[in-house]
């Protein structure tokens, strides 16, 4: 039953999405226009700092990309009076966090299948890249811990009245570990340098850190969504 639960959470969100097309078209326009100005900030013809300048511009535009999602994560549910709905339901409300977990994956990576080949355009056409499985490796562990950690925390400020404030605060000092490590996996890529273990143990400790978030959101989700 938990799995035909989630199932059906999953696809809500998604049809939700797919009607009403709120996330992804404002998440794919934030990070194109992120792009461009971090493109002609780093200079428009020569690229200041290199391609390790631009990987860190690619991390700061994925976590930021993340949050302008996770502003309208439970909003739809919130506003249209459906939530005290849903948590009548028979089911475990921490369902409600790994089905919105599901979808912000869904809808971060549906993204990036475009921001990917944008950031290639826009900053490493004339440059040497960073190993490009080692990245796309990188930007999925990234994407869950986003996720998990994002859902339990738009969870829990969807009903305070300075959502929009408190998110970015509580999330971003959160994705610092993610964000500096993820950068230091694609940087160490860059040839001539090769990471080699260095860079296995840092994916791992993304996924060491979707693991711990994964964890807390199942966990404390039920507690997240007491009034």
């Amino acid at each position: 039953m938990s799995a035909r639960a989630l199932r059906a959470l999953v696809r809500k969100d998604l049809l939700v999405e797919l009607r009403g097309r709120e996330v992804v078209p404002s998440m794919a326009v934030f990070v194109g226009a992120a792009f461009v100005l971090f493109r002609f900030g780093l200079g428009g013809t020569d690229l200041a700092g290199g391609t390790r300048a631009a990987t860190g511009m690619l991390w700061v535009a994925i976590v930021f990309t993340a949050l302008v999602g996770l502003s309208r994560s439970f909003a739809h549910e919130r506003e249209g009076r459906t939530w005290d709905g849903l948590l009548a339901a028979p089911v475990d409300r921490a369902l409600f966090w790994a089905a919105r977990t599901c979808s912000t994956f869904l809808f971060l990576a549906a993204v990036q299948a475009v921001a990917l080949p944008a950031f290639w355009l826009f900053f490493l056409q004339e440059h040497a890249g960073p190993s490009y499985p080692v990245l796309i490796a990188a930007v999925l562990l990234a994407d869950v811990g986003i996720a998990c950690l994002g859902s339990l925390l738009a969870g829990l400020a969807s009903s305070l009245r300075a959502r929009e404030v408190l998110l970015p605060a509580l999330y971003l000092p959160f994705s610092i570990p993610l964000v500096l490590t993820a950068v230091r996996v694609t940087t160490d890529t860059i040839p001539p340098q090769t990471g080699g273990f260095d860079t296995l143990g840092r994916l791992g400790f993304l996924a060491l850190y979707d693991t711990v978030f994964a964890l807390l959101g199942w966990a404390l989700f039920e507690y997240v969504v007491e009034d």
